[in-house]
């Protein structure tokens, strides 16, 4: 588990500030859009050199959501919580319209039940499988089914990026993460920079460090800094 001591935000929140010197004190909205960048940038560059790579997209996307929650109705918790978790039902009210040992499994089939019972804007979603079950057979086959040139049957064409993953979390699961990094692309407080981390940097980390804030590498199988630690050695001599 990953923890931050409050002295560590305070630190990137102070240095956020002094990088906005250049912007006049009148103009405050520029000020006040300035400092929300640069110290969500400052932020995100910092908790990524702690994190392991397999958390780093989580975490912009947790940013991401904390960005869309700040607009009141533009995030429904139990979609996100559907989407962290998964389809939880076993119970089919209705049989599986593609049979036995086909395409959409039993499992797959419950938790679409589940969605279009529990989400308003899923509504029908078990009726569209049961009428156009040859077209989502096609999407579940498709390379990129979440590509918009997959033309879902309406109305589940006209989706949210975030009710796309819901959708794609029950079906192919292995396109969820395309579709949040095309999330956090498009949120303009983020970008596409929010999807490919800052490589390490040796000598901004020991710039950020001091006497009482140590430089700690966890080494993995096959890392080796010293070559990092040597050229820096060499450029403060």
């Amino acid at each position: 588990m990953y923890q931050y001591s409050l002295s560590f935000f305070k630190k990137i929140y102070g240095r956020a500030l002094s990088h906005g010197d250049h912007i006049e004190k009148s103009k405050r909205n520029d000020r006040k859009n300035f400092f929300i960048k640069e110290f969500t940038k400052l932020l995100y560059e910092n908790i990524c050199r702690s994190l392991f790579e397999k958390d780093k997209l989580l975490f912009s996307f947790l940013i991401c959501l904390k960005i869309m929650e700040e607009v009141p109705g533009n995030l429904d918790p139990r979609e996100v919580r559907f989407l962290m978790t998964g389809g939880t039902s076993v119970e089919m009210k209705r049989p599986n319209p593609a049979g036995a040992d086909a395409w959409l499994t039993d499992k797959t089939w419950a938790s679409v039940l589940q969605v279009a019972e529990e989400f308003e804007e899923f509504k029908g979603l078990d009726e569209s499988f049961e009428k156009n079950g040859k077209e989502w057979e096609r999407i579940y086959n498709l390379q990129k089914p979440q590509s918009k040139k997959a033309n879902w049957p309406a109305p589940f064409n006209e989706l949210t990026l975030l009710r796309q993953a819901m959708l794609l979390r029950i079906l192919r699961t292995d396109k969820v993460i395309p579709v949040i990094q095309k999330m956090i692309k498009r949120e303009k407080e983020l970008g596409p920079a929010y999807i490919l981390p800052p490589p390490f940097d040796m000598e901004k980390s020991f710039s950020d460090s001091s006497n009482k804030v140590p430089i700690i590498i966890v080494l993995s199988p096959g890392a080796d800094p010293m070559a990092e630690l040597l050229k820096l050695a060499a450029t403060m001599k």
